[in-house]
């Protein structure tokens, strides 16, 4: 079987595939078998299981409450992984409070950290979506997959 090429699709391989498993990190080796058979590296199956671990790390970002007013500028090497569509999307997001300004910033971090040079939108939107899944009350992830991330209408920015 051909290799897979990289840690995100690792990722959407194992959402697809084992969404129903609770615990991952309960069953990592048997799913890191199953990865395996499917012709992922493993290296970029470590990654992925980091990754997700990642996602339920209770440590908080350490930012202020932004003010109304205030505007998220997006750093050079920020810029260099999320494009201009991406950008917009994570802070229409914040404008329409399904991410706060820290799940925002968690976001941009664990996209950051996938360093994947064809990221998209619909990537986006897988990676926000894993992340409000791994979340306290994560009700507002379907909310915003029925309403937004699933619409045929693309969203409004303003």
């Amino acid at each position: 079987m051909e290799s897979k090429e990289s840690t995100l699709e690792v990722l959407f391989y194992l959402f697809e595939n084992y969404s129903e498993v609770e615990d991952v990190n309960q069953n990592r080796d048997v799913l890191h078998g199953y990865l395996n058979q499917a012709g992922f590296p493993n290296t970029d199956i470590s990654k992925a299981f980091d990754w997700l671990e990642s996602l339920a790390n209770e440590e908080t970002v350490c930012i202020n409450e932004p003010n109304k007013k205030s505007v998220r500028i997006f750093s050079e090497y920020e810029c260099n992984w999320l494009n201009s569509e991406c950008r917009n999307y994570l802070l229409f997001l914040d404008q329409v409070h399904v991410l706060t300004p820290e799940m925002r910033e968690r976001a941009i971090d664990r996209v950051l950290e996938l360093q994947d040079d064809c990221f998209t939108l619909d990537k986006l939107k897988w990676v926000i979506l894993m992340l409000l899944l791994n979340q306290p009350n994560s009700e507002s992830a379907y909310v915003w997959m029925d309403e937004i991330a699933l619409s045929e209408s693309p969203p409004q920015y303003h």
